[in-house]
């Protein structure tokens, strides 16, 4: 059947990869109207796009597979489940931490909360500047009701290569969170490295043919959170190259403990878990690196 078979629609019309900002009753997707929103009481509300092409669409299809309310109380998700739709509402100073990671179009917004409960949000890349301002603006919410916390020494300035040119990415988007929040603090960084396998002969010619790189990362702090700049993925084999960048965010007034082992597969290489109320957060990281380092001392 052809979208030409059905009657457009306004929602159809405007229908688009990019993420919308809802202000009235009428720009709610028509999945999610039985669900009351006062839009007096809201701070923001956008709808996230289902993530087909628009020859794809048509005007009978629920368009939006999610809806994301702010308002003074609380953050509540609303999620396309076929025909129905799923709801979950924490306040802010439950939310655990926030990853947001780009790949070129490819995007995703992950919440954690501090029961254990993750929220993936898909997305197209081209809205990402709207996705950061959602994260700040959840971010400040939190830090009204958070406590703050001494933190390690601060990590010299960097220079623009000190990482290496392929991870030079990390030192401009630190530049640029700086430029935005001026407290923050660079704890450590460091660039990508090629890692080993663990195992006998099989693993050394594997390591040979299709070498393991640990990527970079760079962490920050407040004295309310702390901040891991990194890529998507952790390793990459071959010579496949990292074009994704990525943020998460945790809070250090729910941070309960900071652990390190090494890691199961990798040689040289650590895992630093960050445990925020029941949420795992896991860091791949050089062993004994200076990020290491900064993560443990914040115990």
């Amino acid at each position: 059947m052809t979208t030409a078979s059905y009657t457009s629609t306004a929602e159809y019309d405007a229908f688009g990869p990019w993420i919308d900002e809802v202000t009235t009753a009428d720009e709610v997707p028509p999945l999610y109207r039985g669900r009351p929103i006062d839009f007096a009481a809201t701070i923001l509300v956008l709808k996230f796009p289902r993530n087909i092409a628009r020859r794809d669409a048509t005007p009978a299809m629920h368009l939006y597979d999610h809806l994301i309310i702010v308002d003074e109380r609380a953050l509540t998700i609303l999620g396309r489940d076929g025909d129905r739709f799923t709801e979950l509402s924490v306040g802010f100073d439950e939310i655990a931490a926030i990853n947001d990671w780009v790949n070129l179009l490819d995007a995703q917004l992950t919440i954690f909360t501090l029961v254990g409960d993750a929220v993936i949000v898909p997305y197209n890349g081209s809205s990402n500047d709207t996705v950061v301002a959602l994260t700040d603006l959840l971010r400040r919410r939190a830090e009204q009701t958070g406590r703050t916390r001494g933190l390690p020494p601060e990590h010299p300035p960097l220079e623009l290569d000190d990482l290496g040119k392929k991870d030079a990415l990390f030192v401009t988007g630190f530049r640029d969170l700086r430029r935005r929040e001026p407290d923050i603090r660079l704890l450590a960084a460091h660039g990508r490295v090629v890692v080993r396998r663990r195992g006998g002969v099989l693993s050394r010619i594997a390591d040979a043919v299709l070498p393991i790189t640990l990527h970079g990362a760079l962490v920050a702090a407040t004295p309310t959170e702390l901040q891991v700049l990194s890529r998507r993925e952790w390793f990459t084999r071959g010579g496949v190259p990292a074009l994704s960048r990525g943020r998460t965010v945790v809070s250090l007034d729910a941070l309960r403990s900071v652990t390190v082992a090494e890691h199961p597969r990798y040689l040289g290489v650590s895992v630093v878990t960050l445990q925020v109320g029941s949420t795992r957060i896991p860091i791949d990281v050089p062993e004994g690196s200076e990020a290491q380092k900064a993560l443990l001392a914040l115990r």
